[in-house]
């Protein structure tokens, strides 16, 4: 395994798909700099190149998804599979968390916190976020050490957990390198699927498992999405599902840099975050907002951040064809401030960590540098042209029970209109959860299976 893919104090981006976003996916006024939209290209996929993050949102995300109709989905019918996920080393005799899972989770222990957590954890607490022992408590809004993913600094990702070394299974065969060009369609049912080499695998039962930017691109390119959008590009239409590629959504985040005037170590990156609720926005509701202290990382000079994502964005995207060729990546419009109130709402959050960042310990850190925005520069321009993605795209193949309302696939994950088709990753999520995506998908997956099963 490479170095940088068993590590687990910082995510890497060496082995990528190489997407970038389309240059208005900052929404209108924007510069139309493109983002990198980076995407594990390995066994494990992102979770063997993430943060680590391991966190599961609130209840009232999946509460949400149900009241839409989909049916098996509240927080109360998703929790067993959130806690069959997971070991929880710190946790694990809570009734909201699990102790035989293959996930390990852990906390980063006090003795374990760098100086840039150490700061952020006083002086965020200091600032009035409440501190609370286990962000992944059902409601818990607050202050807390990231529960993570990671066991004695490595990365444990899907791969190395449900996939252990050493251990074959008669009913499975991994082909690494043998990328998909379309699916294998007989009428309304899924016959198998065909890769770029022109090899052919059929199959009774196909699970699409690509990913929020490249499910939907694949669907499309088998003939499964919008009928407008097939016919432009020459592609026969085996079923008319406008949702295919609409609703993409993800969250944008923008960071507050800060002087580090000390050596940078190889110590974790993230151990420390916390969420809060914009003005407005009732205690009852999911929090919209993340704050993260950051860093350090290595520069002229070295620096560490605060950064703010927006976890409850109204804005809204797509992913579409560029052409029939697989090999060509999909456009990808990230949508952000479509829906002016995300960029209120994100600019209220910098507002907010801008204020944490001149006191207390995060100021004794950094001496009190900080490098940007600056007081004369208009903060909503700064923030669109700072953007950058917290990589936690979701929605293209949403869940839903009306195909005409944009449902691509239906409470058990099955495509509208195609027997013996499922989509199981974070595509199918109707709304994206206040959290990091990568457990919310590993939870979808547990889910699916007992369903199959």
């Amino acid at each position: 395994m490479p170095d940088d893919v068993r590590d687990g104090k910082r995510p890497t981006f060496s082995h990528d798909w190489g997407y970038v976003s389309e240059p208005n996916s900052k929404g209108p006024n924007s510069e139309g700099s493109v983002l990198a939209l980076y995407r594990g290209k390995l066994l494990g996929g992102c979770s063997s190149t993430n943060a680590t993050f391991a966190l599961r949102g609130h209840p009232t995300d999946y509460d949400a998804w149900a009241a839409a109709g989909n049916a098996g989905w509240s927080f109360a019918e998703v929790l067993p599979y959130f806690c069959k996920l997971e070991t929880d080393a710190d946790l694990g005799s809570a009734d909201w968390h699990g102790s035989n899972g293959p996930l390990p989770i852990r906390r980063y222990g006090d003795r374990e916190l760098t100086d840039v957590a150490l700061a952020g954890l006083e002086t965020l607490e200091e600032s009035g976020f409440p501190l609370i022992a286990d962000a992944n408590e059902p409601g818990a809004v607050g202050l807390a050490c990231i529960p993570v993913n990671a066991r004695d600094g490595e990365r444990i990702s899907t791969a190395l957990a449900y996939l252990p070394l050493g251990q074959g299974r008669s009913n499975l065969t991994i082909r690494c390198e043998a990328e998909v060009a379309e699916l294998i369609l007989d009428g309304g049912r899924v016959a198998g699927v065909r890769l770029l080499s022109g090899e052919e695998i059929r199959a009774h039962e196909v699970i699409v498992s690509a990913g929020a930017y490249a499910s939907p691109a694949l669907l499309m390119r088998s003939g499964i999405g919008p009928s407008a959008v097939l016919r432009e590009l020459d592609i026969p239409v085996i079923a008319d599902l406008p949702g295919v590629g609409q609703n993409l959504i993800d969250h944008p985040a923008v960071s507050v840099d800060l002087l580090y005037d000390r050596v940078v170590e190889p110590v974790p990156v993230f151990q420390v975050a916390a969420t809060f609720h914009s003005s407005g926005t009732g205690s009852s509701v999911a929090p919209d907002l993340h704050c993260m202290v950051g860093g350090p990382y290595e520069g002229d000079p070295a620096t560490f951040f605060l950064a703010t994502a927006l976890l409850k964005p109204h804005s809204r995207g797509s992913v579409t064809l560029r052409s029939a060729d697989p090999t060509a990546p999909p456009r990808i419009d990230l949508g952000y401030y479509r829906a002016s109130d995300d960029l209120d709402r994100l600019v209220e959050g910098v507002l907010r960590v801008r204020e944490v960042g001149r006191v207390g310990a995060i100021k004794e850190l950094s001496g009190g540098v900080e490098f940007g925005p600056g007081a004369e520069v208009d903060l909503r321009t700064w923030v669109r042209r700072r953007t950058w993605t917290y990589h936690h795209p979701v929605g293209t193949c949403a869940m839903g029970i009306d195909p005409s309302a944009g449902a691509v696939v239906d409470p058990a994950c099955r495509v509208h209109g195609i027997a013996g088709l499922r989509v199981v990753d974070a595509s199918i999520m109707p709304d994206i959860p206040s959290a990091n995506t990568h457990i919310p998908t590993v939870m979808i997956a547990e889910r699916v299976a007992a369903l199959i099963n």
